[in-house]
Order: C-alpha cells, then structure tokens, then sequence
C-alpha cells in the first residue's frame, strides 16, 4: 500500500497582463472618458446620498488619462502625456493670443451690453488683489486637473481620423456633461443654455490653439485659467440680475463666432503628433 499525497489542484483563470493592456489600448477613450467621470464624480455622488451638494473632483480627467497612458503605453505613454504639460516653446503669438482673447471676448461682450444701455461698473480694488491667487489656484488645479486628460490625452486620439472640427464636436458635449455637478449651483438654471454654447465655443478655439501650439497642454493651462479668471474673478461679479443673463448670451455667441471662425472644417490643417 502506497500514501497518495497528491493534492488536486483546481484550475484558476490566469489573467493576461497583455491581453488587457491591448484591450486598454483598442478602447482608449472609452476607458478613458469613463474613469475622467468616475473619479471626477464621485464627491457629487456622494453628497447626493448624503443630501448635499458637491462640485466635481477637477484632477478626475488628469489622473484617468495618466492610468489609461500608462496601461496602454506603459511609462513611455505616461512620459508623453506629461511632457505636453511643460511644452512651453510655441512662440509669444499664442501666448498673447491665450492672455488677450479671453480679455477682448469680455470686453466685447460689456460693450455690447453698455451699447444697449447696461451701466458697467468697474472692478473693485479687492478683485483685482485677488486675481494672482485666484489664476494660480484655477492653473494648478482646475487646469491641470482637466487639461491633460480633455486636450493633452483625448484630443489628439479624436483626431487621429477625424478633422478638427468634427473631433471637437465629440468632445464638446462629454465635457459639458462632465460639469453636469455644476448645473443649478455655480451655473444658475437661467444662463446653463448660455454656458453650453460658449463651452462649445470654447471646445473649438481649444483644439486651435492646440494644434498651433505644437499639442502643448500648457498653453491649454493657461487659457483655461485666463478665462475663469477674467470671467468670475473681474467680469461676472459687475452684473446682476437680467443683465447677467443678457450678459452671458452675448458673452456666449462671442465665444462661439471666433470659435466656428479659427476652427478648419478639413483635415487640411497640420496636427502636432498624436501621442
């Protein structure tokens, strides 16, 4: 008689670390846009059950883009998402371009609004103390938080088959949706139709500037936090009332206008690489 000592082994599916990395790979965006909302959502959410309200987590789009590049890709895909963040060589045209559009756009837009009778007041002294602190803070966390996953990681893989145009007409509403945490509370329900055109508006001029700035995510930094800060640091607080809401639709089709105007329809415009 013999001791059988052998001990049944059951059969446990083995997970295929390249088989998912090219399954991340062949659905880039989809994992991508899917992880921007989850971590990005999650306070909302769970001020909701809570019965409260909560904004959206900014750096949401940022850390997804750096987990699906760095899946996908490995660290060379990680590197290259992060070296858009510090391509700061794209000459002082578009750096007067990202400081000055979204200045002349508000002036524009209270001109308009004075034409038709609107008294402006001017900023108060301790608005424009706070405007260093207020663009460092939208830099560094609003536009660093969705810079690099909206423009940096999601654009260029929309463009690769797709114009310009059209690529920024996908992402347009995907980013609306994900301020969806916002709409009633920072965006009050009358100016949110306002806000969804300028954001379109915006979406174009983004993918420009963009693609004319050598795919620098920088410069997508700072304009992001030129326009928040231009907009609710100096110009919002001066209206109340009807007036802002006749101020945003002007402010909005402004957005818009320069935006179908800079924007190419064809693939004719050159696109910095897609990585």
């Amino acid at each position: 008689m013999t001791d059988d000592l052998t001990i049944p082994i059951l059969a446990v599916p083995t997970v295929r670390p390249r088989k998912f990395r090219e399954f991340i790979a062949r659905h880039e965006l989809v994992v991508f846009f899917t992880l921007a909302f989850v971590f990005s959502w999650y306070p909302w959410v769970i001020a909701l059950v809570r019965g409260r309200s909560s904004g959206p987590n900014p750096l949401g789009p940022f850390i997804a883009a750096l987990i699906v590049a760095g899946i996908s890709r490995g660290w060379r895909g990680i590197r290259e998402l992060l070296a858009r963040i510090v391509r700061v060589r794209f000459g002082l045209k578009w750096y007067a371009i990202i400081f000055g559009l979204p200045i002349l756009l508000c002036a524009v837009a209270l001109a308009i609004m004075a034409a038709f009778g609107q008294p402006i007041a001017l900023p108060t002294a301790e608005a424009w103390r706070e405007l260093p602190e207020r663009f460092i803070f939208i830099f560094l966390f609003i536009g660093l938080g969705e810079e690099p996953g909206w423009r940096g990681f999601a654009l260029p893989r929309l463009q690769r088959a797709r114009t310009p145009l059209i690529a920024s007409l996908i992402l347009a509403p995907i980013w609306a949706l994900w301020h969806l945490p916002l709409m009633g509370s920072e965006f009050p329900l009358a100016i949110i139709p306002a806000f969804l055109i300028s954001l379109l508006g915006g979406t174009l001029i983004q993918t420009w500037l963009f693609n004319r700035s050598k795919g620098s995510v920088f410069a997508q930094m700072l304009f992001h936090a030129t326009v928040n800060t231009v907009g609710a640091g100096l110009v919002f607080p001066l209206l109340k009332g009807p007036a802002f809401v006749s101020f945003w639709y002007v402010y909005a089709l402004l957005w818009l206008g320069v935006g179908l105007a800079v924007i190419p329809s064809r693939a004719a415009e050159a696109r910095p690489a897609s990585r």
